[in-house]
């Protein structure tokens, strides 16, 4: 007889199985495509692709355990079993790490396949692989598993906590984006003051446990072992009480209802008095369609925004403190651009979900398809008023702060170069748009649209091996990381057109997974 560990365990493992497959796949293929290189700082790249794949992975398992059972309409039912929610939540957590641990232990594993082949081609140089590229100690396999798996833990378990009992799993990430932003703050802002950007060797305790409780820790402890290898262990031992606490406040928390989300009769009849009229309904239907999405997009894009503008301030602050210098305005430039161009791939992938997230669900999906409107419509008003929403949020701020710089500034800090991000961030939103259409599921909707964006660069690449077998080039690309930025170009456009034609198709037949829910 099954008990109800058992049973819990089965239905976690049911709702996390694909979710892990599919993560080792991204991991795998990112790992993949630095193995052709047979340079000295192989291993140093792999490190790094397979930290920044992991970083954005992490928080997708984090919000959709957070928010999983109310997006998909099973929180109430989980409450009318004879069964504590908190061992709902205890599965929950446990299965959302091993579906994040299992994928990293297992591309470690195929690393560890490809070194032994250096080893056994030339020891000198597979030992010198996996030292140098090691930033900790003197074997690179320790290190990534240390900083990858702690700080894979550390933002789950901060976005699980941090956007709990959310709606969705696009509200709970636009909170947890914010409370980690913030608590950053918070750190920085006690260094200035408390601390007074003290250095000695008297505060690296202090700084180590304040650190170490951040979301990611597992990066920054990477940092303070080299840094401070003295106060490494009280590092660890914060980060275990913070994030133990987190995970406690999680499972506690789990399944309760905001008291501002029960509405009795005599709530709602004195709520209506304030409102003496309703506005008209609008004339057109692409004028409310758009009206609808540009009210659904307009809180994430804030949410990043702020986000964008507080990383901006910590990164200022912090590295004024650490080098005693006022910045230049090419410098700030440098420093908000970078900001604003990579967490805008994670806003381009969360707004590009939530475009058709809610559209898809059973329910909204039969009401708006019973209604006098054409699925074409439907769908091209709110992909170019979510796109458009995304390019403003992320480019206006972007070219005032590089105006403001430029009238500072007698360097020119204009980049051609560049116009390459907006093109990446329409095929990150593309792919998001089409994946959601297809999955209907957020988590895994973000999880497949990471491989799909590449989609074009990948056939470009191909198109260039044809080309050189031809006779038509001089020499193949030998890995899509040394395609040029006007290939790259062309692969996110190609990109862009087949994810845009895949969801437009998928919104107009209704393809796509029938969730029961």
């Amino acid at each position: 007889m099954r008990t109800i560990w058992h049973s819990l365990a089965w239905k976690e493992w049911h709702e996390h199985k694909w979710k892990l497959v599919s993560i080792t796949a991204v991991l795998w293929g990112t790992t993949v495509l630095t193995m052709p290189n047979d340079e000295r700082d192989v291993f140093g790249f792999a490190g790094a692709m397979l930290l920044a794949c992991i970083i954005p992975l992490s928080v997708f398992v984090g919000l959709n355990a957070a928010a999983n059972e109310r997006s998909r309409g099973t929180l109430r039912f989980l409450q009318a079993l004879p069964v504590p929610l908190w061992r709902v939540a205890l599965h929950k957590l446990a299965f959302g790490l091993i579906t994040l641990v299992v994928p990293v232990l297992l591309t470690l594993l195929l690393a560890l396949a490809w070194w032994w082949r250096w080893l056994a081609l030339d020891s000198s140089k597979a030992m010198y692989l996996l030292r140098n590229d090691a930033p900790l100690t003197n074997n690179w396999f320790i290190d990534i598993a240390f900083m990858a798996l702690l700080g894979a833990a550390s933002l789950y378990i901060w976005s699980a906590a941090a956007g709990g009992n959310r709606k969705d799993e696009v509200s709970a990430g636009a909170v947890a984006l914010s409370v980690m932003v913030g608590y950053w703050l918070i750190l920085v802002t006690l260094w200035s003051v408390l601390l007074m950007r003290s250095t000695s060797v008297e505060t690296a305790r202090l700084r180590a446990v304040a650190v170490a409780t951040a979301p990611g820790s597992g990066f920054t402890l990477g940092v303070i072992a080299k840094a401070e290898p003295e106060a490494m262990m009280f590092g660890i031992v914060a980060a275990i009480i913070a994030h133990g606490l987190l995970a406690t406040r999680y499972v506690q928390r789990f399944g309760q209802t905001a008291d501002s989300e029960v509405r009795s009769p005599q709530a709602a009849a004195t709520n209506t008095t304030a409102a003496y009229w309703v506005a008209p309904p609008r004339r057109s239907t692409i004028t409310a369609i758009a009206w609808k999405q540009f009210r659904e997009s307009a809180p994430i894009v804030l949410a990043g925004v702020a986000g964008i503008v507080g990383i901006v301030v910590l990164i200022t602050v912090a590295g004024w403190q650490a080098v005693q210098h006022r910045q230049t305005p090419k410098e700030f430039l440098e420093v908000f651009s970078s900001v604003s161009l990579t967490l805008g791939f994670i806003i381009a992938l969360v707004l590009g979900i939530g475009v058709c997230l809610y559209d898809v669900s059973p329910r909204v999906n039969a009401f708006w398809r019973s209604r006098p409107v054409q699925p074409d419509a439907w769908f091209w008003t709110k992909f170019f008023t979510g796109l458009i929403v995304l390019l403003l949020a992320l480019y206006l701020p972007l070219v005032f702060v590089a105006w403001l710089a430029q009238l500072h500034s007698s360097a020119d800090i204009w980049q051609p170069e560049a116009l390459i991000f907006p093109l990446v961030h329409v095929a990150v939103f593309s792919a998001a748009v089409a994946m959601t259409c297809l999955v209907r599921q957020a988590v895994y909707a973000a999880i497949l649209s990471i491989p799909l964006m590449y989609l074009g660069v990948v056939l470009v690449w191909a198109a260039i091996w044809i080309a050189a077998l031809a006779g038509w080039r001089e020499r193949p690309v030998d890995a899509i990381y040394e395609m040029s930025k006007q290939q790259v170009a062309v692969g996110m456009i190609i990109s862009s057109v087949i994810c845009t034609s895949v969801a437009w198709l998928a919104m107009r037949y209704d393809w796509g997974r029938k969730s029961r829910y």
